[in-house]
This record gives structure tokens, C-alpha cells and sequence, in this order.
């Protein structure tokens, strides 16, 4: 699962605090997903799945991510494994999302049903 983010994104910041942390630290899917966030900020360079140095906003834009925060449910060659999740709509509810984006996520990475 891979957040992008901006640096002066406040949305961003809930996101992290009120549902990415809390899944860290409760240990929620800790053996089935690697979580990263990725910051689309101008100067931001990242290595891509093919081992190549680009621009962060460059690959952000290569998954259609053109607003922060926006969740990347991606498999290990960088193929979209379920729907991203753009913007923040009820935090409340957010989790109760992300979670089923993971399993929907891990399903197609098995090959089981989604």
C-alpha cells in the first residue's frame, strides 16, 4: 500500500495519524502488506519498479494520482491490485475502506476471487 502525499497536506497528515499509525501499531495486516508513503512534492525522485531513478509526481501521474492523499494498492511488479482510494471523504469510515481495498488487494495477488 503505498500513501501519496504531499509535505504541506493536511488531509494527508489526518490520514497518516488517524488510520495508517493506528494500523501500524496494532499490528493490522503487518504480515500480508508493506506500507510506504511517497512524496509527490516538486524536486522528490523515487526509484521505480523497473529500477529506474524518476520524478515522484512523474510515477504518481503514471497511476492517474493528480490529488493527495491517494491510497496505491499496488502488487510487487507495480501492477494495481485494487481500486485506489483518492481524497478523504468520512474518516470515520476510512479504515473500514482501506481494509477491504487490502483484502481485495491480497485476493487478486493469491489469484482467489476478489
Amino acid at each position: 500500500m503505498l500513501l501519496v502525499s504531499q509535505a504541506d497536506c493536511p488531509y494527508c497528515h489526518l490520514v497518516k495519524e488517524e488510520v495508517i499509525r493506528p494500523m501500524i501499531l496494532g499490528g493490522d495486516f503487518r504480515d500480508e502488506i508493506l506500507i510506504r508513503e511517497m512524496f509527490m512534492d516538486e524536486g522528490e525522485r523515487i526509484v521505480d519498479f523497473q529500477g529506474k531513478t524518476v520524478d515522484a509526481a512523474d510515477f504518481a501521474h503514471g497511476y492517474g494520482v493528480f490529488v493527495t492523499p491517494t491510497l496505491l494498492f499496488l502488487g510487487p511488479d507495480g501492477r494495481e491490485l485494487s481500486k485506489q482510494m483518492t481524497g478523504v471523504n468520512t474518516i470515520e469510515m476510512y479504515y473500514y475502506y482501506v481494509a477491504q481495498s487490502i483484502r481485495t488487494a491480497l485476493n487478486r495477488l493469491s489469484g482467489k476471487p476478489s
